[in-house]
């Protein structure tokens, strides 16, 4: 079994300034939000649903498709642990939390099937990478 530490160091992460918006409305608004994702053919978006609210990071363009959004906060960027996280190795996520964290820097996180993702704000993207650098594999930067 591989450990968090040794897993990071070998993870490239993908980085896109954005900027993205996280936005929430109402549990019966899903069906929307998720046309509405599918018509501005985004490449990227994080859509959960819960018992109270449907959230999402998506691309800033993206929210004149949605329905208008109960909650919207601007300025997020998206950064990708961009390999497959087995699922039975821990503290991944701790591991990149705390060294945000030591920084001073917020952090939002969900998690695919496959890979981890991570969004803060676009004032300190560059904190942010600088801070997990030390941890994993290299650092590529997309628009």
């Amino acid at each position: 079994m591989t450990d968090a530490r040794t897993l990071l160091a070998s993870t490239p992460l993908v980085a896109r300034r954005g900027p993205f918006v996280l936005a929430a409305w109402a549990p019966a608004q899903i069906s929307a939000v998720c046309q509405g994702l599918l018509r501005c053919r985004t490449a990227h978006g994080l859509v959960i649903l819960d018992e109270r609210e449907a959230t999402a990071l998506l691309p800033e363009h993206a929210l004149l498709e949605m329905p208008p959004a109960r909650h919207v906060q601007r300025g997020w960027s998206l950064i990708t642990l961009d390999q497959t996280m087995p699922l039975d190795v821990t503290g991944v996520l701790a591991a990149v939390a705390g060294a945000l964290a030591q920084a001073g820097i917020p952090l939002g996180a969900a998690a695919a099937f496959s890979r981890d993702h991570l969004y803060v704000r676009c004032d300190r993207l560059d904190d942010a990478l600088a801070a997990l650098r030390p941890l994993c594999a290299e650092v590529r930067i997309l628009a």
